[in-house]
């Protein structure tokens, strides 16, 4: 059955572009209904991998307009707006992932979002039991690029729980340095919370200097932004940019390849992000005019 799509004023501020007086570069909180956010650098979602657009009640996207109500036992109420993104291990299944590419490249980029433990969280027990989480670089993942990567990754234990950690690519011009600052990340007794990360990235200011920086903070919902946890905080690391192609980080994704299965189909939902080049850390989570206290914006039906 077709739906409507309710084209807002808050849906057009996902497509802002403007990087003046501190705007974001783009605040993506899928109102639009699908993955045609996009700014004047070219922003640009990848094609859906085991990823969705839902509401509370069912898939409006994938790859294309869906209606598909959803099933019983899920829950998918979004943290912002009426949409979310949904990524969905099914059982036993390592893969769920959405690419984006920034458009432009950036040496000092800040990233924030909400993301939603799943509801029926447990971190799978094979070995080995890294997952994916986010991933950031430049011209080129990993070893396929020759400017830098920064990877997170989550680690299981008997518990069920999972602890973060953080590695990164060097770049051709260095090496790899691997997983580092573990700290306690989620746990079963988090089934259904909604957490914040904001993500600091520099490039080194050359090929040689040692002054890149990586930092990750962390706050759950109901937590006061002034009370955001850093979990992650390098200042001395080489984040060298490749001798051509993007000087700065261009593209990542969110998720990806989770090398110890989950035993029941697992859902993560992503919601509101942030993408700038200054300071998120005086954000409240939700900017403003977004936040819900602002006057109803008019709105544009659009028949699909």
């Amino acid at each position: 059955m077709a739906h409507l799509k309710h084209l807002t004023a808050l849906a057009f501020a996902s497509l802002l572009a403007s990087t003046a007086n501190g705007e974001p570069l783009i605040i993506e909180s899928f109102e639009s209904g699908d993955m045609s956010a996009t700014n004047a650098a070219g922003f640009d979602w990848s094609r859906n991998n085991r990823t969705s657009i839902v509401t509370s009640e069912a898939v409006v996207y994938n790859n294309g307009d869906r209606d598909v109500a959803i099933p019983s036992g899920r829950d998918w109420d979004p943290k912002h707006g009426e949409h979310s993104l949904r990524f969905r291990y099914a059982a036993g299944s390592n893969m769920s992932e959405q690419r984006f590419n920034l458009g432009g490249a950036y040496e000092n980029l800040w990233l924030q979002y909400w993301v939603r433990v799943p509801i029926n969280y447990y971190h799978g027990q094979s070995s080995p039991n890294n997952h994916k989480f986010l991933s950031i670089w430049m011209d080129g993942y990993s070893q396929h690029g020759e400017g830098a990567t920064v990877v997170w990754e989550f680690w299981g234990t008997s518990d069920g729980s999972s602890r973060l950690a953080v590695s990164f690519n060097e770049g051709e011009a260095g090496g790899k340095e691997g997983h580092q600052q573990h700290h306690d990340f989620i746990s079963p007794a988090d089934q259904g919370r909604w957490m914040e990360i904001t993500i600091h990235l520099k490039a080194s200011s050359d090929t040689y200097t040692r002054d890149g920086i990586i930092e990750m903070w962390r706050r759950w919902e109901n937590e006061p932004a002034s009370e955001r946890e850093q979990f992650h905080k390098r200042t001395d690391v080489l984040l060298s940019k490749p001798s051509s192609g993007p000087q700065g980080w261009n593209a990542g994704y969110f998720m990806g390849w989770a090398n110890s299965p989950y035993s029941r189909s697992t859902e993560w939902l992503i919601d509101h992000i942030t993408v700038s080049e200054e300071s998120l850390l005086d954000s409240a989570g939700l900017k403003a005019g977004l936040s819900g206290n602002a006057p109803n914006p008019p709105v544009l039906s659009v028949s699909k």
